[in-house]
């Protein structure tokens, strides 16, 4: 893209992952604060509080799942393929798009 420097999308992600860290540690230390400032008789059932936590957490789009690799990233020991390859790859997607259309496009 025309005036976007390298890294820049990469730069953007990995300040609002470190900014949605923060704001999750913001909130679960918000969150124990309020808990321990309650009486025990007072205090909710720690699966319960736990539970309603990870919902909030949940709700600011914090997911407790692992990690993936980006798909979009050539992996070790892989090649990508030969343009031939990739041509008829790209033949074959746009048959299926355009049904008895144009066939005669190549990008």
């Amino acid at each position: 893209m025309p005036g976007v420097r390298p890294g820049h999308f990469r730069e953007r992600r990995v300040n609002a992952r470190e900014q949605a860290h923060r704001d999750g540690v913001a909130l679960l230390a918000r969150r124990l604060v309020e808990r321990d400032e309650q009486t025990a008789d007072d205090r909710p059932d720690p699966e319960v509080w736990a539970a309603a936590v990870l919902t909030e957490l949940t709700g600011f789009g914090w997911r407790p799942t692992a990690a993936r690799t980006n798909t979009w990233q050539p992996r070790p020991g892989r090649q990508p393929a030969d343009p031939q390859t990739a041509r008829a790859y790209a033949a074959g997607i746009r048959a299926r798009l355009h049904p008895g259309g144009n066939d005669d496009q190549e990008n």
